[in-house]
């Protein structure tokens, strides 16, 4: 998918392409939403064929003709029955683009986030190395507003999750990258990472604060989310079984 494209529009615009090819509007899932402004590269996308049989590269072609470039299909493919984009997922993968040089970069300004201040990459891989592992990131996620379950009990979100992997890239020239990646993501984590270890980065806060805000679960002690443009959903990964 292309940078600053909306799930809503990216979800009708497909089933838009797909109805005439398939002969019904799919149900399409798709395995993890994001912000408006934020992009995907490795975005992966399932529904149901009524017939259960498709032209995989007929597809392709339609989408890639017809919505390109802001939307392309890298690949169509057909998965084993029960297969989910969302919830076969195992795993996934964010990154965040800043330029950190004192002029912006045109060429970067839709899918990086401008930063003039210089940044101590050192001590935001230290800020890092504290979200490795399994934790509650309440100070880190916007909170979703608690439903009903069937039976019209209204439970408690939780906002557990486990990172596998945290670090800045020092790409040159001016321009940094951060990685992350865990089996799942709650709402703005990973901007609101950012944010703070940008701002560890800048002398604002330091690294070791990062396990005390984690363990306040409020977001009131974290920094502001950082802007949606600079991320990309990268990859999204599955078991072999699920291919």
């Amino acid at each position: 998918m292309a940078p600053n494209t909306e799930v809503r529009t990216v979800v009708g615009e497909l089933q838009r392409v797909l109805e005439p090819l398939i002969g019904t509007v799919p149900d399409i899932v798709m395995s993890g939403r994001t912000d408006a402004g934020v992009h995907a590269w490795g975005q992966v996308l399932s529904f149901e064929a009524p017939d259960g049989s498709v032209d995989c590269e007929r597809i392709q072609r339609s989408i890639n003709a017809r919505l390109g470039p802001e939307i392309v299909a890298r690949e169509v493919s057909l998965a084993a029955p029960g297969f989910s984009a969302r919830f076969s997922a195992t795993g996934r993968r964010y990154r965040y683009l800043i330029v950190n040089r004192d002029v912006p970069d045109p060429f970067l300004a839709r899918t990086a986030w401008w930063v003039p201040s210089p940044l101590a990459l050192d001590a935001m891989d230290r800020a890092c190395l504290h979200l490795i592992g399994e934790h509650d990131f309440s100070s880190f996620c916007r909170r979703p507003r608690p439903a009903p379950d069937a039976s019209g009990q209204v439970l408690e979100v939780s906002l557990v999750r486990r990172v596998t992997g945290a670090r800045w890239l020092d790409l040159g020239e001016g321009v940094v990258r951060f990685e992350i990646e865990g089996s799942a993501f709650c709402h703005q984590m990973v901007r609101s990472i950012v944010g703070f270890t940008v701002a560890v980065g800048t002398g604002k806060r330091s690294a070791d604060e990062l396990p005390a805000v984690l363990a306040a679960r409020d977001r009131a002690v974290a920094e502001q989310p950082a802007p949606p443009h600079g991320l990309t959903l990268w990859q999204v990964d599955y078991d072999s079984s699920s291919d």
